[in-house]
């Protein structure tokens, strides 16, 4: 019989805005409950990592994502609105969640929301925050508030660190028969992105084109351009995300490149620092470029998805 102290410490995974944390100093203390809890309630034994440089997440990412999900291991992102903001968080939460999705286990995916929860709502377009409002994210903005040493805290870590262990139990006995994978037609999911790839150069190219005949001439005629792009990014940030389900369906993923993609976000980026200076003196420029920015979040986490790809080894080689 297979004794608690002899199972393997569950691995997980802390994605988080570092400049949140600068701040508000809540993954420390955080990481050291959960693993306190886990071990004394339930007999299981935590493995938490808070830096994505030091601990490869670039690495885990691609290749190795499928074996590490099947490992059981958990991603633990700690949200504010500035997590949202974030590609490289983004991508650690898409490509996560559709491992997570092809294996039947995506209670590996444990959302904790600290701050911005009214931002999390069902009816938010937001591709991120539409994946932890169906995951039923927990808050734990009221344990932060009261701090380590309250009862509100050790009730919240106690909690969060029962669902954990529960949730990776529960997965545990899901991997232990593999799911039969679908059978997907790589090469046709390949050249339907390569359309949608086309479609959001030529939307971006047109909304540059708007903002220079538009900027320092009709100001007001720039809000639709801005329209346009955030519609835009948000698509192709969608489109992203199912092909890379589709392929980590397929089990046997191509290092696909779309180096027409390359000059498109540094396109967009140039735009945007252009206005700088306008948004600091003008109200309606900078509600305009609110929207703006949205589109070139999900253009950038799009792209990042996209480049992932690159790192899955080439079943031709």
């Amino acid at each position: 019989m297979t004794r608690f102290s002899d199972a393997p410490p569950i691995r997980c995974f802390l994605s988080y805005a570092r400049q949140d944390d600068v701040v508000m100093d809540f993954v420390g203390p955080f990481a050291t409950a959960l693993r306190h809890y886990a071990y004394a309630d339930r007999g299981r034994s935590l493995e938490i990592f808070l830096d994505r440089e030091a601990i490869g997440w670039g690495d885990l990412v691609q290749p190795t994502l499928r074996s590490a999900v099947r490992g059981t291991t958990v991603l633990i992102p700690v949200l504010t609105r500035r997590y949202f903001d974030r590609p490289y968080c983004r991508e650690e939460l898409f490509l996560f969640y559709n491992q997570a999705f092809v294996d039947g286990v995506r209670g590996l995916l444990l959302p904790v929301v600290l701050l911005g929860a009214d931002h999390l709502t069902e009816h938010n377009p937001d591709l991120a925050v539409q994946l932890v409002v169906e995951r039923q994210h927990r808050s734990v903005r009221e344990a932060w508030i009261e701090g380590p040493s309250s009862p509100a805290w050790r009730r919240t870590m106690l909690a969060l660190a029962s669902e954990l262990v529960d949730n990776v139990e529960a997965a545990e006995r899901t991997l232990l028969t593999a799911p039969v994978p679908p059978e997907v037609d790589v090469p046709a999911v390949l050249a339907r992105f390569s359309r949608d790839v086309q479609a959001v150069i030529d939307s971006c190219g047109s909304v540059v084109a708007d903002f220079q005949a538009l900027l320092g001439v009709d100001r007001a005629a720039l809000a639709p351009a801005a329209v346009r792009l955030r519609d835009a990014g948000r698509t192709f940030e969608r489109q992203a995300f199912d092909a890379d389900r589709a392929l980590r369906s397929a089990g046997v993923p191509s290092s696909a490149r779309f180096s027409e993609l390359d000059d498109l976000v540094p396109g967009v980026e140039a735009l945007l620092a252009s206005t700088h200076r306008l948004e600091a003196s003008d109200v309606p420029i900078r509600r305009t470029m609110t929207v703006f920015r949205e589109g070139l979040t999900a253009l950038r986490s799009g792209l990042r998805v996209v480049e992932s790809w690159a790192e899955w080894p080439n079943p031709g080689q």
